[in-house]
């Protein structure tokens, strides 16, 4: 079972409703670079998803049938460790945090295009150099994984049991051989092929839960967090910067970078 379905299970019943989902602006190539420049730069944690990680990432969140607050999947982001990190600028956080609500606004508005469409979204993954310690798509598919496990518990509630049985058959058959035994023995084509895969189901998932009349994710607002003069958040507070960190944690930790 190396091979996504052809289409989502379009036979399962279910209220279809025509949803238009937002389009926003694109990311453009400077914006692009830049973020995956500060993803691996010394302004952010040092376990902090890589560009290849986070697209496995936020494309699970954004398939997900009920929509994940910003709130929730924006700490996995920068570290596994939660709270418990620091960062290298108040100022380069925001920045860094505007990028990735920017290239969250690009999968909401290029996942489950048609394939014709050459906007249509598909998996970024790096090239693997000889002495990488990972294999080609596997910091895609950790991500992926990641996203997932973010879905809320009990999303299944409410919707018809042969679209939950399809989705979940259709997970299961793409991300089967990612982890079968003899996995990391597969060549890059053969790689390439199941990343593929995984993504032509992610678009089709996105596709079919609109179908099915449920809303997609809000699009992120990317403008600075609040204006000059706005009350201070207390120190225990979410930060409004949207990292999910506590305020003293995060752009309360250095005075002058809340115009950033």
């Amino acid at each position: 079972m190396n091979n996504a379905p052809d289409s989502a299970p379009d036979d399962v019943p279910g209220a279809a409703a025509d949803i238009e989902v937002p389009r926003p602006a694109l990311m453009t190539d400077e914006d692009f670079e830049a973020l995956e420049e500060i993803l691996t730069s010394d302004v952010v944690p040092e376990d902090c998803m890589d560009l290849e990680m986070l697209d496995g990432y936020l494309a699970a969140v954004l398939i997900s049938p009920r929509p994940i607050a910003a709130e929730r999947w924006m700490p996995g982001v920068w570290s596994a460790h939660g709270d418990e990190v620091g960062f290298g600028s108040g100022t380069g956080l925001q920045r860094a945090i505007r990028l990735v609500k920017a290239y969250h606004n690009e999968l909401l508005a290029t996942l489950g295009l048609d394939d014709d469409d050459e906007a249509c979204w598909e998996p970024f993954c790096f090239a693997i150099a000889d002495g990488d310690g990972l294999k080609l798509g596997e910091a895609w598919i950790d991500g992926f994984a990641q996203g997932l496990d973010l879905w809320p518990e009990g999303w299944e509630e409410g919707l018809d049991e042969e679209a939950v049985e399809a989705v979940r058959e259709t997970l299961d058959e793409v991300l089967t051989p990612w982890g079968e035994d003899d996995a990391a023995k597969a060549d890059d084509e053969t790689r390439l092929g199941w990343l593929a895969a995984v993504g032509e189901a992610a678009n089709d998932i996105f596709s079919h839960w609109r179908d099915l009349g449920l809303p997609a994710a809000a699009p992120l607002s990317t403008a600075p967090p609040r204006k000059p003069g706005a009350p201070t958040p207390g120190r225990n507070d979410p930060c409004p910067c949207g990292s999910g960190k506590k305020y003293k944690k995060c752009c309360g930790a250095e005075a002058g970078d809340t115009d950033a």
